[in-house]
């Protein structure tokens, strides 16, 4: 059984345990249903206790599109959401910095962002899409790429469209690539993790979070500094588990309800862990 059926059968457990009276959700228009997705007019019920409430409102104030899928119980934002959003509630997104080896930096928490939109170059053309983003006091500008149950990082054709938006956008943010991948087709080979690591700079990191047992994920994550980076920006990326990421926060929240929030979250992601 690979990682993301285990993920699936266990998240099916859940909503058998968690939500017995709902039926199982459909998957975009198959009209098949699937036992780890709620119905789609039940999408919130994602949200765990016991912030749900708060982030619910949260999501209507700033009108933060939601993906297609945030119905599954496997979904990446609601998962992202799930773990973020209390710590940005209680302000302990410091923790997250500690982890990351920034000390003493303290968070400008009025740049949290969910859904947060990339570089553009002027051409009004998002490179991609960040799942978190905050900044710091001192400048340092920090994005979060999200993985649960996707099996591998996507590729872009080489078409007419994806190499007018690499002209114009890509092409731009290319200074922390090695020069293997400055061109469109390397860069489309590898389209879904070069597109965030474009951001990175001389005061902007970014962050990978994904499970240690997936090996898909795992796979193109280790490619980052042995492949795609130059040596002076290897430092302003990082790869973090969420087996490690969960261990680190859990361990110094004092906060009750945060801790409630965060064995929720346990129980629901990281069954295995």
């Amino acid at each position: 059984m690979t990682y993301q059926e285990k993920i699936k059968e266990s998240l099916s457990n859940y909503k058998t345990t968690n939500f017995p009276k709902l039926k199982n959700g459909k998957w975009k228009n198959n009209k098949k249903c699937y036992s780890h997705i709620l119905p789609e007019e039940n999408k919130f019920d994602n949200l765990l206790h016991p912030y749900n409430e708060d982030c619910f409102k949260y999501l209507r104030k700033e009108q933060i599109k939601l993906h297609s899928g945030f119905h599954h119980l496997n979904s990446s934002q609601a998962m992202c959401l799930n773990f973020f959003f209390p710590l940005f509630c209680e302000k302990k997104l410091e923790l997250i910095t500690e982890l990351l080896g920034f000390k003493n930096e303290t968070i400008n928490y009025e740049t949290v962002c969910f859904e947060k939109n990339g570089k553009d170059g002027g051409s009004g053309r998002r490179a991609t899409n960040f799942d978190f983003y905050f900044e710091t006091k001192s400048g340092k500008k920090i994005y979060f790429e999200i993985k649960y149950t996707e099996s591998e990082f996507g590729k872009a054709k080489n078409d007419k469209e994806h190499i007018e938006k690499f002209n114009n956008v890509y092409s731009n943010f290319t200074k922390p690539l090695n020069d293997n991948f400055i061109t469109s087709k390397p860069f489309f080979d590898n389209y879904q993790i070069l597109r965030n690591l474009i951001h990175i700079d001389d005061n902007s990191f970014v962050v990978f979070v994904y499970p240690k047992d997936n090996k898909g994920i795992s796979k193109g994550v280790h490619k980052v500094k042995t492949e795609f980076l130059t040596a002076k920006f290897q430092n302003h990326f990082f790869a973090e588990t969420w087996e490690k990421l969960f261990e680190s926060i859990y361990s110094k929240a004092s906060n009750e309800k945060l801790k409630k929030q965060l064995t929720s979250f346990k129980e629901k992601y990281l069954p295995i862990f």
